[in-house]
């Protein structure tokens, strides 16, 4: 494990050399967690930002609050709220508000239609707008982002690259090769406070609605009653600049 986790400085690093303007991505899931703490060792100035959207769970907010404060990371938080939601409301956290008009209409319009919520019957136009909409305002202006992605997670992910360049915006994946154990193992020896959700046998965290515990690969608890189970919301698959 000791070789991987001097890969993935490695790679952080040479990132930060070649490209002027980097930031990792974290939704405070462990293996973003694990990769912000390796870019923080790299470089304890470097830019973290977080999507979180008006679906996660109350605990995933305070667990984002209570370890920005506890890690010091000055987090840059995107969401699609009118308001700051309560539990971010932290003199250490900056949060962008993003305009909610095509999301509300979207609700509107699938409860109109169906009779159900936006996120049971069309979850990828959910995360297009809550999840690659918001991503994709985070990473502009950046040359290059990092990310927490790992290939062993579920079958949408075994083909992804440690170095990606999607029109231009370079995505690095420093831990693209860790196992679960590996990760927990990076967890445990560093004693970072886990999620309080994956002591409830969730392997994969997402929004409260669409994240389930349990599942042969860790993503199939998500969205697990749609036509995405085990999938993807978007961000990893779609061009963002």
């Amino acid at each position: 494990m000791g070789d991987k986790i001097e890969h993935a400085k490695s790679l952080i690093e040479e990132t930060i050399r070649n490209y002027p303007k980097v930031a990792v991505a974290c939704s405070f899931g462990k293996d973003s967690l694990v990769t912000v703490h390796l870019a923080r060792e790299v470089d304890p100035n470097i830019k973290i930002f977080s999507v979180m959207t008006q679906y996660k769970p109350r605990e995933t907010l305070d667990y984002l609050r209570r370890m920005n404060e506890r890690m010091k990371l000055g987090v840059t938080v995107y969401i699609v709220a009118d308001s700051v939601p309560e539990a971010l409301r932290d003199g250490s956290l900056e949060v962008v508000l993003l305009p909610t008009g095509e999301f509300r209409r979207a609700v509107s319009q699938a409860k109109t239609e169906t009779g159900g919520e936006i996120y049971e019957r069309h979850p990828d136009e959910c995360c297009r707008l809550l999840k690659v909409e918001p991503t994709r305002a985070a990473v502009n202006g950046l040359d290059a982002w990092i990310t927490g992605l790992r290939n062993t997670e579920g079958q949408t992910r075994v083909d992804y690259q440690e170095i990606e360049n999607k029109g231009g915006l370079i995505k690095v994946n420093p831990i693209l090769t860790f196992t679960e154990a590996e990760v927990w193992r990076y967890i445990a020896t560093r004693g970072i406070e886990p999620h309080p959700w994956y002591g409830r046998g969730y392997r994969s965290l997402g929004c409260a609605p669409c994240s389930h515990p349990g599942g042969e690969l860790e993503r199939d608890g998500r969205w697990q009653d749609t036509s995405k189970r085990g999938g993807e919301c978007g961000i990893h698959t779609q061009r963002l600049k």
